[in-house]
């Protein structure tokens, strides 16, 4: 019988106040992990009730997972915390099962997912998979592609693995996988890791630009070059040493919830990044032109992470009818917002401000001006969307404890000194914005 999970009282304290650091971290992963299990399993019963015709292929792959995990639980649990395996699984029950249709690229990524694993583990297994275009996805390790398959088919190809990767077969065409994802072999497309260490800590994620599930929407970008990935590299380098020396709570928090990169396009043009909400420990971005920017945006993003996964566990906002919640004005967006997407755009800004109320003391010149009219606008702001949420009437008693603590952490930087000229732009910004969203709303 599983147990829900319990929220320790010190740990919810510590997320309100927009902190939480290493020990809340361990405790939402785990909790996204128990998630992760109970999704990939609820797909494999969700398709047998149905009758599904392909559900067979997928009783299959968890039963390789289950015995893999008696002797290799460090390998299952490095493919089932991936963060698109939760983006699979909710596809798989929301949309792939109910139309009892076809899905090949779905349903091949769950032997996909146990032959992920087999690798990792050195196992020797073999197992036969239904893949569209002789493509076979392996979550996080990357994309096996038989040569030769026809586009635009469905084949089924023979996968054995080994100990120093794996071999697929079909039609006496053949790829490999081999035992270390960044090396190459003939049809394999692997992932890229980037790392860094800084005070003896390192921070390693993946660069997962082949995934299909990696996003559940945005704008995913297409495979990095080289020299694309290095800039991710020097950025990733750049940020970890701004991030442990001056944010620490922030390098926690980020060394404990982020596992993978996603790259993004820039629409418009514009920087950009995204958290989602199935996809815990994946940080998606367009690619920063420095470090600096890519610390607030993991700062930033990192807090999504982390109120989504307490979501999970706490009802913070009282259920409504979707199609008669209300609509807020939000500073961070041009569009009105329910009340769920209000709560997490303040939590982020919450601490996109406690980053430049420290950054704007170690910048200089025309980047530190910018630095206080940031802290400025966003400290403002999140003031103000913080006292929206506590005269709603519209959140649960944890929800108002959480909203609370959120208050008494900003209200604390109330009195903070910001220069007249940083004060200025901040509010012309302000002002800007809510002409151009009146313009558009009204």
């Amino acid at each position: 019988m599983t147990r829900p999970y319990t929220v320790p009282g010190d740990v919810f304290s510590e997320l309100a106040t927009g902190a939480g650091g290493r020990r809340a971290m361990q405790f939402l992963a785990k909790a996204e992990r128990s998630k992760h299990l109970l999704l990939v399993r609820n797909v494999v019963v969700t398709a047998e009730r149905m009758g599904h015709e392909r559900a067979w292929e997928l009783a299959e792959a968890y039963d390789l997972l289950a015995n893999l995990q008696k002797d290799a639980p460090e390998a299952v649990e490095a493919v089932l915390t991936y963060p698109s395996v939760g983006t699979w699984a909710i596809r798989m029950l929301l949309r792939v099962l109910p139309s009892k249709t076809g899905g090949p690229l779905s349903f091949a990524y769950l032997p996909g997912l146990a032959l992920a694993a087999a690798i990792r583990a050195g196992a020797t297994t073999t197992l036969e998979v239904t893949v569209p275009n002789g493509r076979l996805v392996l979550p996080s390790l990357g994309v096996a592609r038989v040569y030769g398959v026809p586009r635009r088919t469905t084949t089924r190809v023979t996968v054995s693995t080994h100990a120093d990767g794996a071999q697929l077969w079909s039609g006496g065409m053949s790829a490999s996988v081999p035992g270390n994802p960044e090396h190459y072999a003939e049809g394999w497309m692997g992932l890229r890791r980037l790392s860094t260490t800084h005070r003896n800590e390192t921070f390693h994620v993946l660069l997962d630009d082949i995934d299909p599930f990696r996003l559940p929407e945005g704008w995913p970008a297409a495979r990095q070059r080289p020299g694309t990935v290095q800039q991710w590299q020097q950025a990733l380098t750049e940020a970890w040493v701004l991030l442990k020396n001056h944010h620490p709570w922030y390098a926690e928090e980020v060394l404990g919830g982020v596992t993978t990169f996603v790259p993004l396009s820039r629409p418009a043009g514009r920087p950009t990044s995204a958290t989602s909400r199935y996809a815990f420990g994946a940080f998606a971005g367009s690619l920063p032109p420095n470090g600096r920017m890519l610390a607030s945006l993991l700062s930033h993003e990192v807090q999504h992470s982390k109120l989504w996964a307490l979501l999970d566990l706490i009802p913070l906002t009282a259920a409504h009818d979707h199609a008669d919640r209300p609509l807020w004005y939000a500073p961070w967006r041009e569009d009105p917002r329910p009340l769920m997407a209000l709560l997490q755009g303040a939590y982020a800004h919450l601490a996109v401000a406690a980053f430049w109320r420290v950054q704007r003391f170690l910048d200089q010149g025309e980047e530190a001006l910018h630095a206080h009219a940031e802290y400025a606008r966003w400290r403002q702001h999140t003031i103000d969307v913080i006292e929206t949420l506590r005269v709603c009437g519209m959140l649960t008693p944890a929800g108002d404890a959480f909203v609370s603590g959120m208050a008494t952490a900003i209200d604390g930087w109330r009195d903070d000194d910001v220069p007249f000229a940083a004060a200025r732009r901040a509010h012309e910004a302000a002002l800007e914005h809510q002409k151009r969203w009146a313009e558009r709303n009204i």
